[in-house]
């Protein structure tokens, strides 16, 4: 199998412009599925499309595959438009020229691995290879994702994460500069989940090819993006790297959706430089400022469960909390405290085994860069 170059060319692989899908509801109204999207995907880029359910990852997606028919905007592999109804072009999924991953795995039954494998080669017309060449990329990919010994076994004799080698092998087979991926790994167990992610990725990183990934999973996103597009109704509303959607979370949408976010409402009484100061029901805090915000706004407080630390006497910091513990969860690697309050729960992770007895009085503290003040979207 060639490798695929990894250099930035002129164009990106995928260039879609103010993209909008419409779906019909059987009442007569309409749901945006797709509102206004725009974004490229460069060479060896690796993008995923992070959102829950309903957010329009998916058809977005089987747009780009051909799958779905936008009613606006444009599509564009490289200098080639793939879709765009004011020039009247819509190029069928069979002659875009790129592979993808479904989440069911999308296997032929009555095939074999090697003959499930083959199938884009041997169907895509002009470019069809002959049959030792065939033979030879199939057994390659095969090998690439470790189960070249289960060439002539059947799905059904399979498990479920064989399939899914089965199926990237085949998406890989033709070589394809963009290779889509639709939620592939939901169907596996979390093992098997966690050992497909690492090998997915060594081999984007190895062949170079451009990805598009769709996931509801927050940890895989983290682990697999080069960027994320986080989707929220039909739009992307941060599309960054992972590390800045996680420290710098664009609203306050996505500082909750993406891990776990304490936060409590306030009003913003002082600004200074980045910095503001909110007036909450647990006290005044101050932290770094993450949207525009002024005096007299409606905001969120908003601090990760690790950027906390915890103590029984009183720290000097000014965000600090005054609390009991209610429950200790031990997670492993680290142990998530609960803490109340004044009535409401806040979490705090703590390195190790730290069980600390329910009813402990503790004092949590938060640092002014740790903690994020954005526009309260309810208000």
């Amino acid at each position: 199998m060639d490798v695929l170059p990894t250099s930035e060319s002129a164009d990106p692989v995928v260039r879609v412009e103010h993209l909008a899908k419409r779906f019909r509801r059987r009442d007569g109204s309409t749901v945006d599925a797709i509102d206004d999207v725009s974004f490229d995907v460069q060479a060896g880029d690796l993008v995923v499309l992070l959102g829950p359910s309903g957010c329009g990852k998916t058809t977005l997606l089987r747009s780009i595959a051909g799958l779905e028919t936008p009613d606006d905007g444009v599509i564009s592999f490289g200098d080639r438009v793939q879709f765009s109804p004011a020039e009247g072009i819509n190029v069928p999924p069979e002659r875009r020229g790129v592979s993808m991953v479904f989440q069911s795995y999308a296997l032929w039954p009555h095939m074999t691995a090697f003959r499930n494998v083959a199938y884009p080669l041997e169907s895509r017309g002009p470019g069809r290879r002959n049959k030792a060449e065939t033979a030879k990329r199939v057994r390659r990919a095969l090998g690439l994702v470790g189960i070249p010994e289960l060439e002539q076994q059947y799905a059904a004799q399979m498990s479920g994460g064989q399939q899914q080698r089965v199926a990237l092998a085949r998406a890989l087979v033709s070589n394809d500069a963009l290779v889509l991926f639709d939620e592939p790994l939901s169907n596996v167990d979390a093992k098997v989940r966690e050992q497909l992610r690492v090998e997915l990725l060594s081999l984007q990183r190895e062949l170079g090819f451009a990805a598009i990934f769709v996931t509801h999973d927050q940890s895989e996103a983290m682990q697999l993006g080069t960027r994320i597009a986080v989707l929220n109704k039909g739009r992307i509303v941060q599309l960054a790297s992972p590390l800045e959607v996680y420290t710098k979370p664009a609203n306050q949408y996505v500082a909750k959706f993406v891990g776990t976010m304490n936060e409590v409402l306030g009003t913003v009484t002082a600004t200074k430089g980045e910095t503001a100061e909110v007036k909450t029901d647990l006290g005044v805090l101050t932290g770094r400022i993450g949207g525009g915000v002024d005096i007299g706004d409606h905001v969120a407080a908003m601090w990760r469960p690790e950027s906390a630390t915890l103590s029984t006497d009183e720290p000097v910091a000014a965000n600090r909390l005054a609390g009991r513990v209610k429950a200790s969860l031990f997670l492993g690697a680290a142990t998530e405290q609960v803490i109340t309050v004044d009535g409401r729960e806040v979490r705090v992770q703590v390195p190790g085994a730290a069980v600390l007895p329910g009813g402990s009085d503790v004092w949590i503290e938060i640092s002014e860069a740790d903690l994020l003040v954005l526009p309260a979207e309810d208000a």
